[in-house]
């Protein structure tokens, strides 16, 4: 059972880890678009042709729709991810249930165990008790 243990928590721990690793991938690519936004803008700033506002903001339009398109990419493999850890997690809760239903069981045992035992000592006092009296009526009669 203490290997049983040890693999949920290392599980945590590596969940964890992805999602770190998943939520600085993110930041990064939002500090990627706002760089390349900035960059756009201050470019536009350069030059205050009406026109060139214009396609800037066809740029930035455009520059959207990719990074939205991305996203849309990136959803199904995110939904596949997802229902991933959540079969893992409905199986560790059955494993889980399964140790507790077998740990519910061995204390039960253990208790009836327990009880036998306090009858046998009991028993075995009483017989004892038995045993020494018959010796001293044995003696007695001698």
């Amino acid at each position: 059972t203490t290997g049983k243990a040890s693999i949920p928590t290392s599980l945590t721990k590596q969940e964890q880890q992805v999602n770190k690793l998943d939520k600085l991938t993110h930041q990064l690519e939002m500090l990627t678009n706002e760089r390349n936004e900035l960059q756009g803008i201050l470019a536009n700033y350069t030059n205050k042709d009406l026109n060139n506002r214009l396609n800037f903001e066809l740029e930035l339009l455009n520059m959207e729709h990719q990074k939205v398109m991305l996203d849309l990419q990136k959803l199904p493999k995110e939904i596949n991810e997802a229902l991933q850890k959540c079969k893992q997690l409905t199986e560790e809760t059955v494993s889980c249930r399964q140790l507790l239903n077998e740990w519910t069981q061995l204390k039960e045992k253990v208790r009836v165990l327990r009880e036998e035992n306090r009858k046998l000592r009991r028993e075995q006092i009483s017989l004892q008790e038995s045993s020494e009296e018959m010796k001293m009526l044995c003696g007695e009669a001698h």
